[in-house]
């Protein structure tokens, strides 16, 4: 016992920098005592779910959020001859925590240690700072997959007054095992808190005989280049592209400039000639440029590279200049005609460099013997945001205004659904009755009629809203008869128009337990006026997804808890799921600045494996303060990477173009490449509904997605297994044509 009270830390001395604060951080020394039950009651509430661990002061819970995850001594170690490893039997939430630590208020401590990962992938591994100054008032994301030892560093001031009660988490959410090694607590040298960015230029290399002046290179579109990265030793010269019919497929020249400044003048794309003389034309083929915006805020997530300039925002194709020493990456997009013929394709695309030669690389095509429907199968929606449009752009209230607001948002909408992610969150929400109590729909016929035509497949048609928000527990008598009215007569209109199976109701965003009664009685009260409308709820409790089953008819759950909400169970009884990103809870997938694009393109494929109906994304044009800012703007101005809390890209796909043209992003390019993949998919099951599993067992196989995504959540992080997967099921698709 005399040995374990002095794990549990004696006062800290702060006298001596880099003292380490943290014993046993090898986790060498077994446990030879109970831990917990020697800290005071206070103290213990802290470890709330945990028990005691083999490991001398150090605790360890394996079983919140529904997981079961066990812990045990390894002698896979960094340092020393053990270290400790959390293995996952059930995904949910464990983690092992400290023993407490006493540090002043206003103390910057520095917290390290190493990971090693084998398979811990669907989830996050994160440090988490406990304690008197509130649950995670601070935390970090650690790396996630199958690696060697990584080593982390997160650097937090503690927040309050007086002493402070500080305690060390390290969770995993994830399938898979953790190890952990060599942990360590010590203050910050000279109190630093930030962390910074890099400023690494690409290392020089020798310019070979014959050279036009400038390299270009060929990369995947699911690679993020970054421009300080040292250059390849051999660049990948040759483009090489498959597709359906009436798809979307791209690559990425990239454009290095070792030696000298590079100005690019123009890329052209000749005709692609393919079987029989057939042509896809050279206007086919469209380039932007990739450009780059800093993070300028740590994020609480795991990211690779920690602060610096990652590539985003798509600009219109145009002249620019590369530095010397740096690289610009170009994205190349091709559409596929909806009627060439299958086979092979080959050109060449041309960068024209002023006074130096061009170069030209080939570029073959494969066109798969089928062609994607216009149609998404996958139902998806967002919440475009006019205001934001109006403000960026200056658009008054005049008619003039109007007309011009009009008009860029217009652009914007159909922006969207070029990408398949419909603009439905608040496009025909706009309805009110006279003083007659009759209800005009004019209005949402026109902006309906458009965008269903132009392909989106869901749409909002009534909200009741978040009354927490308003500092309200109840909806008036006066509300609940107002919109059930309303929606009655809406249901009725959008049924004799053919669009009410594309209609929804939203009701109380992300309501909390206090609210489960009320939220139950105003479904209740929209069944009862409209019996078949669609109640969608956003919701991520797992025990509110269980109350709300049979008043709500879709739950929207984040893609990271779909197995801890038990939203399964709800399917099972005829509910529908859909699933969503934002920035809670952080785990892999999402879809921030510093993620890989494989977490963007493989979320369709997770819907599909979850039998999910729909995928939302809350928000493209959440710009932040962007907007709100006065005077010049981006580009004139830096681009804001954090428009949500400290979460970078969070809430935003598009970019605010010139003249009212919206600017794609990678992430957004990626999302429609995923939406295409799970159109392939749909297009694989459309045509087994008619062959025997005689002969068609081992194509049904390929809908299961087994090899890229798991049951438990994880999923392919290697993007080539998704392109290897697309290919097979393509295979699939057309062999079954021919049969």
């Amino acid at each position: 016992m005399k040995q374990t009270l002095l794990l549990l830390f004696l006062a800290c001395d702060l006298a001596g920098a880099q003292e380490p604060l943290l014993p046993n951080g090898g986790f060498e020394a077994a446990s030879t005592g109970p831990m917990l039950a020697a800290l005071t009651p206070a103290v213990r509430e802290f470890y709330g779910g945990a028990a005691d661990s083999p490991f001398a002061g150090w605790a360890f819970g394996g079983r919140w959020e529904r997981g079961d995850y066990a812990v045990a001594v390894s002698d896979v170690s960094h340092g020393g001859q053990r270290a400790c490893q959390m293995t996952c039997r059930r995904k949910g939430r464990g983690g092992i925590a400290s023993a407490p630590l006493t540090l002043p208020a206003g103390t910057t401590i520095e917290i390290s240690g190493w990971t090693k990962g084998d398979g811990a992938a669907g989830g996050r591994v994160f440090l988490n700072l406990e304690g008197t100054p509130g649950d995670g008032w601070d935390s970090r994301d650690l790396k996630t997959g199958t690696y060697d030892w990584n080593r982390f560093v997160k650097r937090a001031t503690v927040p309050g007054e007086g002493q402070q009660t500080v305690i060390v988490f390290l969770y995993t959410t994830c399938e898979g095992s953790v190890y952990v090694d060599d942990m360590a607590v010590s203050i910050a040298k000279d109190g630093a808190a930030a962390e910074p960015g890099s400023a690494k230029r690409p290392r020089p290399i020798a310019e070979p005989a014959g050279s036009p002046g400038y390299r270009v290179s060929v990369v995947s579109a699911l690679d993020k280049v970054f421009r300080e990265d040292d250059y390849a030793a051999e660049p990948v010269t040759r483009i090489a592209l498959s597709a359906a019919r009436n798809e979307v497929e791209a690559a990425q020249l990239v454009v290095e400039a070792p030696w000298r400044p590079v100005t690019i003048e123009q890329v052209r794309c000749s005709d692609l000639r393919g079987p029989g003389g057939a042509t896809v034309p050279a206007d086919a083929l469209s380039w932007q440029r990739v450009d780059y915006v800093e993070t300028t805020v740590t994020p609480p997530y795991y990211t690779e590279r920690g602060l610096g300039w990652y590539p985003d925002p798509l600009l219109p194709a145009g002249p620019f200049t590369v530095a010397r020493q740096s690289r610009a990456p170009l994205w190349l997009s091709l559409r596929t005609p909806r009627d060439c013929p299958a086979g092979a394709y080959s050109g060449t695309v041309t960068v024209q460099a002023a006074g130096l030669p061009a170069v030209s690389l080939p570029l073959t095509l494969t066109v798969w013997d089928f062609a994607l429907t216009d149609e998404t199968h996958l139902r998806t929606m967002t919440w475009l945001g006019g205001g934001v449009l109006r403000e960026w752009y200056g658009h008054d209230w005049s008619a003039q205004g109007e007309r011009d607001h009009a008009v860029v948002r217009r652009r914007y909408e159909d922006c969207l659904l070029a990408h398949r992610l419909g603009p439905g969150g608040e496009v025909a929400t706009d309805v009110a009755a006279d003083e007659n109590g009759r209800f005009d729909f004019r209005r949402v016929d026109e902006s309906l009629d458009r965008l269903l035509r132009g392909g989106m497949n869901a749409f909002i048609m009534g909200t009741a809203p978040n009354l927490g928000r308003q500092n309200q527990k109840a909806y008036s008598p006066e509300f609940v008869a107002k919109f059930t009215t309303m929606l009655r007569a809406y249901s009725e209109h959008l049924r004799a128009k053919g669009w009410l199976d594309k209609a929804y109701v939203y009701v109380w965003d992300e309501a909390p337990k206090s609210a489960w009664p009320e939220v139950k009685r105003i479904d209740q009260a929209i069944h009862a006026a409209a019996p078949s409308v669609r109640i969608l709820q956003c919701l991520n409790e797992p025990e509110g997804v269980r109350e709300l089953t049979g008043f709500a008819d879709v739950f929207d759950v984040y893609v990271a808890q779909y197995h801890k909400t038990g939203v399964a169970a709800s399917q099972a009884k005829g509910a529908e799921a859909w699933l969503a990103v934002c920035c809670y809870p952080m785990d892999h997938p999402n879809f921030f600045l510093e993620y890989p694009l494989v977490d963007v393109r493989v979320t369709p494929w997770i819907c599909w494996k979850y039998k999910a109906a729909g995928f939302e994304y809350w928000s493209p044009n959440a710009w932040g303060a962007n907007w709100q800012r006065k005077g010049d703007k981006w580009p004139k101005v830096p681009w804001t990477a954090n428009t949500f809390g400290r979460y970078n890209g969070d809430g935003y796909l598009l970019y605010p173009g010139a003249d009212g043209q919206p600017y794609s992003s990678l992430r957004l390019e990626a999302l429609r490449d995923g939406l295409e993949d799970y159109e392939y998919l749909w297009t694989l099951r459309e045509r087994l509904k008619a062959r025997p599993d005689s002969v068609a067992a081992a194509a049904r196989d390929l809908l299961t997605l087994g090899p890229v995504v798991s049951e438990a959540g994880g999923y392919a992080e290697d993007h080539a297994a998704l392109t290897r997967y697309r290919a097979r099921v393509a295979e699939a698709i057309v062999a079954l044509g021919r049969q």
